[in-house]
């Protein structure tokens, strides 16, 4: 066997053990098969982001993040992988995808810790490398966007995708409360009942998550178009933006 082999069988036994992993429901051992992925195959960015993840000290997450995204662009820009070809078509190059993932996670970081200007800056990346948008960006940036009131570049997002799920819709609807147009909030929030009936009744409380609800989504997590489970991390992820609009509930109340 010669060593371009064994290279090849110890990358594949690397993704096993990753996949392993993700299947494993007790964190230690999924962490312990994580790092037995890496040590075969040092090159595995998605094993290191995983172990990542579960870093539970945010700024060294962002930190360790930071220093995987910089190694694997490194790596890209030997291969010359950002040219002019292939920018825009990202997700489309296998190679690619690890790099985006990681990228996709430092983002999420930065707005755990609030940092939303620079988290704009890695989405309006993303969405140049990969202009089909394969990984959900335009769903978190319209909501930072909003955050920050920079409602042109919101709309441009929206108009750009004509992406009318609840993911979407959502964050447009507090956009639209937050510039005062009350006329099109209520016709966006209209839609979003008939898109997924649960949502606002959990926004307002005419119904309420049950603790054994929320594991079970939490456990799967996975949803369908319309479901409760897309209203809890419709609800979930847009936390931030709703905390901003502190009586944008009582207006729900009263004109839905």
């Amino acid at each position: 066997m010669n060593f371009e082999d064994e290279e090849f069988i110890k990358r594949e036994q690397s993704d096993n053990l990753l996949f392993e992993a993700y299947e494993e429901p007790i964190k230690t051992k999924a962490i312990k098969l994580a790092k037995q992925a890496l040590e075969l195959n040092p090159n595995n960015i998605d094993a290191e982001n995983f172990i990542t993840k579960h870093e539970t000290n945010t700024i060294k997450r962002l930190k360790k993040y930071e220093e995987t995204l910089n190694k694997e662009k490194t790596n890209l820009e030997k291969e010359n992988f950002f040219n002019e070809e292939n920018v825009g078509i990202f997700w489309g190059l296998i190679e690619t995808r690890p790099y985006m993932r990681t990228k996709h996670c430092y983002m999420l970081t930065l707005m755990d810790l609030g940092r939303y200007t620079e988290a704009i800056k890695q989405g309006e990346e993303l969405l140049e490398l990969c202009e089909s948008d394969n990984l959900g960006i335009r769903y978190l940036i319209i909501g930072l966007y909003i955050v920050l009131e920079k409602f042109d570049k919101a709309e441009k997002i929206y108009n750009k995708y004509l992406d009318d799920s609840t993911f979407m819709l959502f964050p447009l609807s507090i956009m639209y409360y937050k510039e005062g147009n009350y006329r099109k909030c209520k016709k966006v929030l209209k839609q979003l009942q008939e898109n997924n009936e649960y949502l606002l009744n959990y926004l307002t409380g005419r119904r309420k998550f049950t603790r054994s609800k929320v594991e079970n989504i939490e456990i799967n997590g996975t949803y369908s178009w319309g479901s409760e489970a897309e209203a809890y991390f419709v609800i979930k992820e847009n936390k931030y933006l709703l905390e901003t609009v502190p009586a944008f509930i009582e207006f729900i109340e009263s004109e839905i």
